[in-house]
């Protein structure tokens, strides 16, 4: 049989758009910028936990700071101990820290969801515990100064993110829900922020982007963003920020879209986006959130994590943080798909069992599993 000059070119472009595909196949995923994709755990963490997530090349960690645990008995105590492990193991590796304050405690509520901003008296209460926790941690912090921390040496990473209250939008949280209640909250703390730590970015609560219920427990993060940006100085927002829980990544860019565009409509179009949670269960199908098996999470950390990154510039988008670090142990309390949703599976004695998800999470920071 006699082949063509024709033929023969057509043969050896087929081949060689195989070999470009196959070997371009390693490096599919797009490369994150340094510092864009994070984590964020359900419990404590260890230096064993933030030398991986420093392996891995996750550069901040996002942690609750529960004022109800901070000060659970009196206005006059403190108790940092739990904070101060967290802070302590992440400067050891070089991971920064970003704090969410939220949780009044129960000497002021007994409902730890209702903000401290019935009153003169308790608003000076909520300034106090923000201003105690910017003196520690921030800038000159006494912590950086105590000679426990000085004499072993810790690098000195003071926090410079600070993140106002969690999901004020939902009741889960934040009871009632109502923007003008968090604007007065997130004014109080923003004066005394401006005032300790002048440079230091201030963070809107991340907003649950569709909440299901009715307007006192649950808002729509868009048009939740448009009524606390029209009570706030614009000067006080540095970052606002969403948690687009979504059943897929078409919902999931619709929604950031959305909020976006909000944002933009609100005067906000400067203010960059901080995605502080985000995450699908591999647990067992039960709600959208749940994807029945750990490689359907990975796939879909894969999928989302694409497009945040293609769309970034576009939706001026900077840090996305993946919920959550770890499962949790499957016999304790926790939401229905919290108990899966972590990148390492839940082992005795806190070992760190990773999960296709957190390879695949790796491949977009270039880190190490």
């Amino acid at each position: 049989m006699t082949i063509s000059v024709r033929q023969l070119f057509i043969a050896f472009s087929i081949l060689a758009l195989g070999f470009i595909t196959f070997s371009g196949s390693a490096n599919a995923v797009p490369r994150a910028p340094v510092g864009f994709l994070n984590v964020m755990p359900q419990e404590g963490i260890t230096r064993a936990d933030t030398a991986r997530m420093h392996r891995g090349k996750v550069k901040t960690v996002r942690i609750p700071v529960a004022w109800s645990q901070v000060q659970s008995r009196s206005p006059k105590v403190f108790d940092w101990n739990a904070v101060d492990s967290i802070v302590r193991v992440a400067a050891r590796e070089g991971v920064a820290v970003l704090p969410s304050l939220y949780a009044t405690p129960p000497w002021m509520y007994r409902d730890s969801t209702r903000m401290p901003v019935d009153g003169k008296s308790r608003l000076i209460r909520w300034r106090e515990f923000v201003r105690a926790a910017i003196e520690r941690y921030g800038r000159g912090g006494d912590f950086w100064k105590e000679p426990a921390q000085v004499n072993s040496r810790l690098p000195v990473r003071p926090i410079t993110d600070w993140q106002i209250w969690n999901e004020s939008n939902f009741h889960y949280f934040t009871n009632p829900v109502s923007a003008a209640r968090y604007a007065r909250l997130y004014n109080a703390a923003a004066k005394v922020i401006r005032a300790v730590n002048g440079n230091a970015n201030i963070v809107v609560s991340g907003l649950f982007a569709r909440p299901k219920g009715p307007p006192n427990k649950a808002q729509n993060a868009a048009s939740f963003i448009r009524q606390f940006a029209a009570r706030v100085p614009n000067r006080f927002i540095d970052v606002i920020a969403l948690h687009p829980y979504a059943k897929n990544t078409a919902t999931l860019r619709g929604i950031m879209r959305e909020f976006r565009a909000a944002a933009n409509r609100a005067g906000l179009r400067s203010k960059p986006i901080y995605v502080t949670e985000i995450g699908w269960s591999s647990g067992p199908r039960r709600n959208s959130f749940m994807l029945g098996s750990q490689r359907a999470q990975a796939n879909q950390l894969s999928s989302a994590f694409t497009y945040l990154l293609r769309d970034r510039h576009r939706l001026k988008l900077r840090k996305v943080f993946w919920f959550a670090w770890k499962d949790t142990n499957p016999r304790g309390e926790n939401c229905s798909f919290c108990y899966n949703i972590g990148l390492f599976a839940w082992r005795k004695g806190n070992r760190l069992a990773p999960k296709p998800a957190w390879r695949t999470f790796v491949r977009f920071t270039r880190g190490r599993a």
